[in-house]
């Protein structure tokens, strides 16, 4: 394993255990000193997070996204009512490409059950991307990516769960056997249900360990 990539699994269990907390500063000087390793990884392994969203550049530093527990609460609002929008208007709308990319999805998450949390992150972010795209409603695809993006770091902890994993399938299982089947009403209860037992499982298990 590169010493970039060390750098970047271990900045990102800082950050998903609660070590650097949302709005933290992040400082390659001293993360090397913290990690024992020379400055270029380290500054190769920020650049990555930034990428993915994990964290922004203020100036010559880094900061974790800067969300309260408040605005987390709030996006989580917004998400639960245009992610069930989404998926009723999928089941309408989408083209047989497009539930065979989801299809293709949701099997490749079954496979990779026991990835890491960021892999998992990812592959379940194409999914909900998939089917905001599949609503035909380009406001309501891109309020959803920006929404994602913001919450990335939750999204990321909540893979840590061995069991939140294995009730995340099902319940994508669920939403995108709805689409297939072109029912709209049940595709909006799937994801309605699922959004609100993410939202109980983030108010829970992950907020008490980003905000304590």
């Amino acid at each position: 394993m590169s010493l970039s990539q060390i750098a970047y699994e271990k900045i990102l269990e800082y950050i998903i255990t609660g070590k650097y907390k949302p709005g933290s500063t992040l400082k390659e000087e001293e993360l090397a000193s913290l990690l024992k390793i020379s400055r270029t990884p380290i500054r190769e392994a920020l650049v990555r997070l930034e990428k993915e969203g994990v964290i922004v550049k203020n100036g010559k530093s880094f900061t974790v996204i800067p969300l309260t527990e408040s605005d987390i609460l709030q996006l989580y609002e917004v998400r639960i009512n245009l992610e069930s929008l989404a998926a009723k208007l999928a089941a309408i709308r989408a083209s047989q490409d497009e539930i065979n990319k989801l299809i293709n999805v949701l099997n490749e998450i079954k496979e990779s059950a026991n990835a890491d949390p960021l892999t998992l992150a990812n592959l379940n972010g194409n999914l909900h991307r998939i089917i905001a795209e599949a609503s035909h409603n380009k406001y309501i695809a891109d309020i959803l990516d920006s929404i994602r993006l913001k919450l990335k770091i939750v999204r990321v902890t909540l893979f840590t769960s061995f069991q939140r994993r294995d009730d995340e399938f099902r319940e994508h299982e669920s939403i995108v056997i709805a689409i297939k089947n072109r029912s709209p009403d049940l595709a909006y209860d799937m994801m309605r249900m699922h959004e609100e037992k993410v939202l109980e499982y983030v108010k829970q298990s992950i907020l008490p360990v980003l905000f304590r």
